[in-house]
């Protein structure tokens, strides 16, 4: 596996984040609900800003390579007791190698700060690794919408 160290991006970390986000949105805009050029247009990303603000409405986990941002994870509390996993995103380089197992592992281990018990997620049907990932890592699919499935990580304390 990969050295790779996992952790919630800060202030320092909010021009890294800009970059991987885009790179994601430029490389896979099958994956995401948004759309490179417009958020290329966007002064300050949503993350951006809770990032810079350390705010509370959600966390941005990243996966670093020694001190290279390769992954994200976002985490913004969905409803209560549920915390909703976004922008989930790995660099190619860096797929394959137990990146996303260690930012899934890391965003359960944060539940406890959103007070919350579950993790749900929504990943295209036809995004196989992404779903073995999930699969692997104890998620669940609960419902299927059009191309969607959605999955829930219950945590049994």
């Amino acid at each position: 596996m990969t050295d790779i160290s996992c952790r919630v991006l800060t202030a320092k970390d909010s021009l890294d984040y800009r970059r991987v986000r885009l790179e994601s949105l430029k490389l896979h805009p099958e994956c995401f609900g948004s759309n490179y050029e417009r958020e290329m247009q966007t002064g300050k990303l949503y993350f951006e800003q809770l990032i810079e603000n350390a705010s509370p409405k959600g966390l941005m986990l990243g996966a670093f390579h020694e001190s290279e941002l390769v992954g994200l994870c976002g985490l913004i509390v969905s409803s209560p007791g549920t915390v909703e996993i976004i922008q989930m995103y790995v660099a190619a380089a860096h797929r394959r190698t137990g990146v996303g197992a260690k930012l899934l592992s890391l965003a359960k281990q944060r539940l406890n700060s959103f007070h919350a018990r579950s993790l749900v997620l929504s990943v295209f049907e036809d995004n196989t690794s992404a779903l073995k990932t999930y699969q692997r890592a104890g998620f669940s699919v609960s419902h299927r919408e059009n191309a969607q499935l959605y999955m829930t990580f219950n945590h049994i304390v």
